[in-house]
Order: structure tokens, then sequence, then C-alpha cells
């Protein structure tokens, strides 16, 4: 498959070979991974007071009959301002886990999409040297990738997570912390020749 790539400090193209990574891209398991990680960023800790939970004087507001209104027993029924929520939400964990292959799957699934829609550049190397922000926004803005960009390496250098990281939408992870939602949440996947032939050893197996 031809890639654009950045090869001794020029722009080009290069022949990757992806199949690796499968010929199917399994949407449904790769949705589910989404969501799965989705749920798990919530806190959970909204909360509501039910009426017996709600510090009010428990006098009745007025006769029960003779008003013509409906009848009110305390002011800490739902249906008085000020009085508690029926049903409400109250503290809860939402995290729930996949099965490890099923990850390995739905990741699989995200990397295949950023080789088959174009999204993915293979470079020599990304940043050498000291950290400097200023020459890494460079080098990502002539790749057309400063706004969102993924940058996966098999073991990034401290420099390059130091450049990177005042960046907005920038994100520098290793092969072996990738998974399905930080790829999906950039637009851009750059990964270095190291990073591709970690990639390749870690799912050829698959």
């Amino acid at each position: 498959m031809q890639i654009p790539s950045w090869n001794s400090g020029a722009k080009g193209t290069a022949e990757v070979d992806v199949a690796f990574l499968g010929d199917r891209t399994l949407n449904r398991t790769l949705h589910a991974a989404v969501i799965m990680y989705e749920a798990n960023k919530r806190t959970g800790t909204h909360s509501t007071l039910t009426r017996a939970f709600v510090a009010r004087a428990k006098r009745p507001l007025f006769s029960q009959k003779g008003t013509g209104r409906a009848r009110v027993r305390h002011p800490q029924v739902v249906q008085c301002r000020g009085g508690g929520t029926a049903k409400g939400p109250h503290p809860r964990d939402y995290s729930w886990r996949m099965p490890k292959k099923a990850l390995r799957v739905a990741l699989r699934a995200a990397l295949a999409s950023k080789f088959k829609d174009d999204e993915a550049i293979v470079a020599d190397s990304v940043h050498s040297g000291k950290a400097n922000t200023k020459v890494l926004g460079t080098f990502l803005k002539s790749l057309g990738a400063l706004r969102s960009c993924l940058i996966v390496d098999a073991t990034p250098s401290r420099e390059l997570i130091l450049s990177a990281r005042n960046l907005p939408g920038v994100e520098v992870c290793a092969v072996r912390d990738l998974n399905a939602y930080v790829v999906l949440s950039h637009k851009t996947f750059l990964v270095t020749t190291q990073g591709m032939d970690a990639l390749r050893k870690v799912h050829s197996d698959v």
C-alpha cells in the first residue's frame, strides 16, 4: 500500500505492507470498544436528593380539603418547588471491560482504517536532539498534521514527549500503550519506522 512518508527530510510516498492488520474492519467490535473507553472516562459523581434527604419543615402547606387544590402532605414531595427528585441519578460506576482479544481486534481495525483512509504517515524519524516545541510544530505543519496528530514510536524519547506536550491536539504514544480510542481520536496517525516494525511484531501473531 502506498502511503505518505517522510524520509531524510523530504516528503514522498512509501510502500508499506499492512496485511498484518487484516483485510476486514469489524465495525461492531470497534464501536463497542469506543463506547467502553468513553464509559470508563465517566466519573459517575452526579447525585440528586430524594424526598427523604430534603431539609424542609414537614408541616402541611395548606389544608388538604376545602381549597380545591390537590392534596400535598409536606413540601418535600416531588411536585413542590424545592422538593425532592423522583428517580433521579445517584453516584454509580459506569466502567466495564471487554475481553483482551476483542480489544486487540478493535485496535487492529482502528489502525487499518487510518491506512485505508490515507490518514497515516510513516517517517524515518520524527524528532531528534534537544526538546524543542517550535521545531516539532514546524515539522508537523509541513506534513499538515499540526492540529490533530498521534505520534507513535516503539519507545518515544523524553525529548519528543517534552516537545509535543505543549502542542494542542498532538499526543505521543508508545506502541505498547496504543488502543482503538486514542487512534481514532486524532486525525493523523504518524508512525516511525521503528514503531511500524513494533506494530508488525505485536499484531502479526493475532
